[in-house]
Order: C-alpha cells, then structure tokens, then sequence
C-alpha cells in the first residue's frame, strides 16, 4: 500500500503541470497505476467554431492548445486515446445531424495521426452533441476492464434533436463509459446549465483559461481518490475489520473493486485509492451482510464512508459423548427469517452482526433455539445436549421408522435399515419416542410392532424388535 500511494503522489505531482512539451517527458515517466484508461476527444468542428475567441477564432485557439495537450496525455502509460469530430464534413446548411465520424480510432502510436486530423479541420457544419455521444459507445474496444472516458470539447449548444443528458445517463448506466468531461469553449454559452446533467462539466471563458481547464479535468479522469471505510461499532468506533466487502457501480450493478477491510492501527481503518467517476455501492460481507449505498467521491477529496458493523461471536459447543467423526452442523437465520444465512461448525467460533438469530441444530432430530442474542463484542455459547444411543435389534429384514413423541402427534426422525439383519444404532437427541416395525415378509399388518421408549443425555439403550408374549 505505501508504494501504491508513491505512485499516486507521483501521478498527482504530474498533472500538476501544464501540458506543454516541457513536461511530456514527466508525464511520460508516470508509473502504470490504473486500469488501462481510454479516452476519447470529442472535438467540436461546427461552423460555430470560426467566430472570433479574443484574439483569434476559437478553431485556431483550440487547435493551438490542443495538440500539445493531447501529445502529452498520449504518452502517460496505460492510456489510449482516440478523436471523434463532428460538424466538419458536411456544411450548414443544409444540418445534417449525423455529420459526427470516429476520425482516429484507438490504438498505439496514433497521436501523429490525430494532429494531421485537427490541424487540416475545417468547420462546416452543425452540432449534433446527443448523436456524437452516442456514436461514442462504438468507438470503445469492448473491454469490461478497460475505463472509457470521453472528453467532449464544444462551443455550442444540442443543435439538433437529441438529448445529450438522457443518451449520457444511459451508456453510464449500461456500464458503456464513465461519467462524460465536457469542456466549454467561449462566454457565449452558460454550459453548466446545459450539461451538468451530462457529465462533468468545465468552463473556458476566455483563452487562458482553456489550458488549465484541460489539465484540471484529465487529472480528474486520471486521479484516484483517498478513501476510508470506517466499520463502526458498538460504541460508534471504527474498530470493526478484517472482513471482505465489495464496491459495486451503483448504475450498472459491476463488480469494480473487492478488498478485505483491514487498518493500520487500532481505530485507523487503512486508506483505499479508487476511482473517483463511478457512484458506488458498498457491501461488506458480514453475516448478515451490511450496506452502504450512493457514495459519490469528489475527485483528490479524501472520503469517509461509516458503516454500522457491531458484531458478536457465536460458538455452538458438541456435545460429549457425540461421534468425533461425524460432523455437527448448524443452521443460522436471522429471527424470523426462514432463508439460511451460514451453515456452521460445532465448535466454531464466528462473528455475527448484533441482533437475534435462530438456529437449526442437524442433531437427530433437529435441534432448535430461538431468540439467540449476539451482543456486541460478546461471545454467545450454546451448548448441545448430550445424546443418548440407542440400538435396535431385529431377527430378519423389517420395514420401520423412529418418531418423536410430541404427545398428540408422532413426527418423523429417521428411518431403520431395511435390508439388514445386523442391529441398527442411532445417537438420538433426548426426549420421547415411538418405533414402529414389522417383519419385511410378513402380511398381516397387525403383527407391526412398536414400541415408546425415553433418551437421556449419555444413556444406551438396547431394544428388541420381537413381540413380547
């Protein structure tokens, strides 16, 4: 964890220059520290982008900024980029609201080719933002671990008929890309107001302005963000660890991340480093599980996320005098709810949120307890009764079962071996019971036979299955 977060003060410290030729060789120099990123310009080449910035059209200013900024990024490890244009081909008017084109693809070595590409454009056409994004989600490689970013540059507004903010929200929530960075170009627009609601959003009012817009939002595509999960207890003390959780994307449902919580002192949950652009949720792997839903991370912003995890112990001791050989297990619910939530071992010790569970003991016959307490910080022992043992004896082959004795009603235990002379023993938990037999060959059904009998805890128990005369 400390090289990792060398590494990230490192990454950190190069985006803190400018994108200039001076520092390409810094960024180039980057250790490897996310999964591999691909970004994605989308780049205005509208009619629009002719009109006059402050000193020179708005074209000219971009391209002129442009080029060096883009040269850097391609040569930060792990990244790929690729150019999208729109409004270049077609001229306005007539609109032609597919006028948008993958003019470089991804792939290595390709920046040469993006800057003929910028410095040979020529605005034409018209604005089609909505159609151009949602072209994007094809530009991507599909690649599940890859991050897709895209870094949309513009001047103006949706010209066409497309929404930019409803065609965003879905590729996110398909898992296509990550929240979009959205660059405005000129005074003439308010685009925050326009396309919060599609991405991240930056505003260059005038031409010194349009440099450190772009290195503030690449570092913000490329930064990962310091975070703590505190698991409180009891006392609201984030002294809870040692448990797995995973982070999921709350929009698509993917798995990003799955850690082990863990802290570096007593009381000092251990820092985590991960991607500020998705909106997370949190399930720590506590039995039963617990949650934390909508984190949304500022970018370089160091995060706490509290999540309530008192915990307790329960150990479920075998009894003495039970076969070593044969395992005892347990069935934990929480109380009232018939779903299974952790099949444990006698003698195992195991943490358990606080609250009430109920267990299914797999004795024969089933154990119960109810309204088991685990306390925080507190060690719950429930001990099994001792069973007894009980060995039935039979002449010949026979048909029979053992019933538990419930008074006004007989309930199944278990079966006696049919096709077997040799004497059947059975560890039987204590109570009352009832056998019932009869001879495999005979046909009169009165000649069954059975017989009630009691277990206590360390008893043996020998029954003669014949009639008594």
């Amino acid at each position: 964890m400390k090289r990792f977060r060398s590494i990230l003060i490192a990454l950190f410290s190069a985006f803190s220059l400018c994108f200039t030729p001076c520092s390409a060789q810094r960024l180039a120099e980057v250790p490897n520290v996310m999964p591999l990123t691909r970004i994605l310009f989308i780049f205005d080449g509208s009619y629009s982008m002719l009109g006059v910035w402050e000193r020179n059209t708005k074209m000219e200013v971009a391209k002129s900024i442009l080029i060096p900024f883009i040269d850097s990024v391609s040569k930060i490890p792990n990244v790929e980029i690729a150019l999208r244009i729109y409004g270049n081909r077609s001229p306005f008017p007539p609109q032609d609201c597919k006028d948008s084109h993958l003019e470089v693809p991804f792939g290595k070595n390709n920046f040469p080719e993006i800057t003929n590409k910028i410095l040979n454009l020529v605005p034409h056409g018209t604005t089609p933002i909505a159609y151009s994004i949602e072209q994007a989600a094809k530009d991507f490689p599909p690649d599940t671990t890859a991050r897709n970013v895209i870094f949309l540059i513009t001047d103006g507004v949706e010209a066409c008929d497309g929404d930019p903010c409803a065609i965003s929200r879905e590729l996110q929530a398909k898992g296509v890309i990550l929240k979009p960075f959205i660059i405005g170009v000129g005074n003439e627009v308010d685009f925050n107001k326009l396309f919060d609601c599609a991405g991240q959003v930056f505003s260059a009012k005038n031409e010194l302005d349009f440099l450190p817009i772009l290195n503030q939002a690449m570092e913000r595509a490329l930064m990962s963000t310091p975070l703590q999960v505190y698991l409180l207890d009891a006392y609201k003390k984030p002294r809870e660890t040692d448990v797995p959780m995973t982070f999921y994307d709350n929009s698509t449902g993917f798995i990003h991340y799955n850690f082990v919580h863990s802290v570096i002192k007593p009381a000092e949950p251990d820092i985590l480093f991960i991607d500020p652009l998705v909106s997370y949720k949190i399930k720590v792997h506590t039995l039963p599980p617990v949650f934390a839903d909508n984190i949304n991370l500022e970018p370089g912003k160091h995060t706490i996320v509290k999540i309530d995890a008192a915990q307790g112990y329960l150990i479920v001791e075998r009894p003495y005098g039970f076969n070593m050989s044969v395992p005892i297990e347990t069935i934990v619910r929480q109380q009232g709810d018939m779903n299974t939530l952790n099949v444990q071992q006698a003698n195992e010790k195991v943490k358990y949120i606080v609250g009430k569970y109920d267990l299914e003991v797999l004795t024969t016959p089933r154990t119960y307890f109810y309204d088991v307490e685990i306390k925080p910080d507190e060690i719950k022992t429930i001990k099994i009764p001792q069973p007894g043992h009980v060995t039935f004896n039979r002449p010949q082959l026979g048909i029979g079962a053992i019933y538990q004795d419930r008074n006004t009603d007989l309930e199944f235990v278990t079966y006696l071996s049919p096709d077997s002379r040799k004497p059947d023993v059975v560890t039987l938990q204590p109570g009352k019971y009832v056998v019932i037999w009869r001879d495999k060959f005979e046909t009169d059904t009165e000649k069954s036979i059975s017989k009630s009998f009691e277990v206590t805890s360390g008893c043996n128990l020998y029954i003669q299955l014949t009639k008594t005369k």
